[in-house]
């Protein structure tokens, strides 16, 4: 269950993160368009901005939370933890899988809580275009409550692989700890 629970996830994920990535092209197609747009035409694009910051980045942000959290690719710090035995290691981990389900579940639900507000009140940003604010909160909840469901599903699975012995879930790889061994020293 616990793999059939990470195949899910990690399929969810790879569909959120190529969503990131064509955000994050849009981002670099609507700034290079409007340079053009402002500085060769002296028309520049009134509504870039807006877009930008409100809906783009906001999905570039919480879209890519989860597959970047399943990768290990978040700042971690582990100064202490290559000196710890596995067991204790996955204990580490356990807790932060704890500490960022209690940080991760109540955004998720405010989130969602902010959005369905902003959609039933039409909620829109003042501007020249009246965009509409809860696509944008809409983006929060998905992406949070995602890394939520990939936080407790590795919490799961870290007690049960402390538990029983077997490593369901192996152990993130630690800054530093074996790159020797594929040549990148």
């Amino acid at each position: 269950m616990i793999k059939a629970s990470l195949r899910a996830l990690t399929a969810i994920e790879k569909v959120t993160s190529a969503i990131a990535a064509c955000f994050m092209f849009a981002i670099m197609i609507i700034v290079f368009s409007d340079v053009v747009m402002r500085y060769v035409f002296n028309r520049p694009f009134s509504w870039a901005y807006d877009l930008i910051s409100l809906y783009i980045m906001a999905g570039v942000f919480f879209l890519s939370l989860s597959g970047t959290y399943a990768v290990n690719g978040h700042i971690s710090v582990d100064i202490l933890l290559p000196r710890f035995s596995a067991a204790i290691q996955r204990l580490c981990i356990i807790i932060s899988n704890l500490v960022g389900l209690a940080i991760f579940i109540p955004i998720t639900l405010l989130g969602y809580q902010r959005a369905l507000d902003n959609f039933s009140s039409s909620d829109v940003m003042a501007g020249a275009i009246p965009w509409p604010t809860w696509a944008s909160a809409g983006l929060v909840p998905i992406g949070a409550g995602i890394l939520a469901l990939r936080l407790a599903v590795h919490l799961v699975a870290n007690i049960a692989s402390l538990l029983t012995g077997e490593d369901l879930l192996p152990l993130p790889a630690i800054a530093g700890h074996g790159a020797e061994k594929a040549g990148f020293e």
